[in-house]
């Protein structure tokens, strides 16, 4: 039997996204500092710093993963389970494909399921889509470009845990 295979965050792809808000924050945070200095209307110079301190939260919040060092997904035997998606295993007796999805965003596994995932699952925001659409109700996303292994290895770990599942490219 082979080991589990444990997936953790990727630093690189947790702090690459968070630049931008952090760009952001600096340019809003030039222009507060230029506006008190030249004696600027409180109004608008309070929006400004509110704009920066926003900017700079979100990208806080966006770069936290990057020091995240916990499981975020296991593969091994008896199934998957995604921390981030429901903390919830699913096993491999109910995945019957699998599909690894990559264009210009980022790459992203889709299980598909024999019967509806249950609700821990469902209403992850990973899969939120699923609930609006009238189908694609028996799919489980994953986004994996944010963990530190690839879509094409966590593919071939599928195939060793679970032969019987059909892999779609």
């Amino acid at each position: 039997m082979p080991a589990p295979v444990e997936i953790r965050n990727s630093p690189t792809g947790k702090i690459f996204p968070a630049i931008g808000p952090f760009l952001i924050a600096v340019i809003f945070g030039f222009f507060a500092l230029k506006g008190l200095g030249s004696g600027a209307p409180g109004g608008r110079l309070f929006l400004v710093a509110a704009l920066a301190l926003g900017c700079l939260g979100l990208g806080l919040f966006l770069a936290r993963g990057a020091f995240d060092t916990s499981v975020q997904v296991v593969l091994d035997a008896s199934g998957f389970r995604d921390r981030r998606g429901g903390d919830v295993l699913v096993p491999w007796e109910k995945v019957r494909g699998v599909r690894l999805t990559s264009g210009q965003g980022s790459a992203m596994l889709n299980f598909e399921l024999t019967k509806p995932p249950p609700g821990a699952i469902r209403y992850a925001p990973a899969n939120t889509l699923n609930l609006i659409l009238p189908f694609g109700k028996n799919i489980v996303h994953m986004e994996v470009s944010s963990l530190d292994t690839s879509g094409p290895d966590m593919i071939a770990a599928i195939r060793r845990f679970a032969p019987h599942v059909a892999v779609g490219s």
